[in-house]
């Protein structure tokens, strides 16, 4: 299984990073990572995904996960369908319910009072690949420090 995430990019269902070519993906981002700095963000805002029936939390500001999701999108000359999507970073807390969204979100909300926020700091990017329905973690890359904090 893979820990709590912010997802930057799913290409799973796809072919076009089978094999060693996820070796190529992961060294794609360690030559980027080094333009990219760790930020900070909080994630406090309750996201429902309408096509994929989730409910999530989102980060107030996204900007940092949206410039490496674009970083990434160019590089790597991705399908218009791709860039065009919009992205919207988020840690997923429940999926395939039969509840629905009012339900998961009242639930949600009573547990965690009117305000919830955990403050956090972006400091690496991991490269998960699937394999015999295991989640495994190819690569991890390490963002520079910033002057932020």
């Amino acid at each position: 299984m893979i820990p709590p995430h912010l997802l930057i990019l799913e290409l799973s269902g796809t072919d076009r990073f089978s094999g060693y070519e996820t070796r190529r993906f992961a060294d794609f981002i360690q030559g980027f990572s080094c333009d990219l700095s760790a930020f900070s963000y909080n994630i406090s805002m309750v996201d429902w995904d309408e096509e994929t029936q989730s409910l999530g939390l989102g980060p107030r500001n996204a900007d940092g996960f949206k410039s490496i999701w674009k970083r990434v999108q160019q590089g790597l000359h991705l399908e218009r369908s791709y860039r065009d999507k919009g992205y919207q970073p988020r840690l997923l807390l429940a999926a395939n319910f039969s509840k629905s969204q009012y339900e998961l979100e009242e639930v949600f909300l009573l547990m965690n009072e009117d305000y919830f926020s955990i403050s956090c700091r972006a400091t690496e990017i991991e490269l998960y690949r699937r394999q015999a329905g295991d989640w495994l973690l190819q690569e991890s890359v390490t963002l520079q420090e910033s002057k932020e904090n």
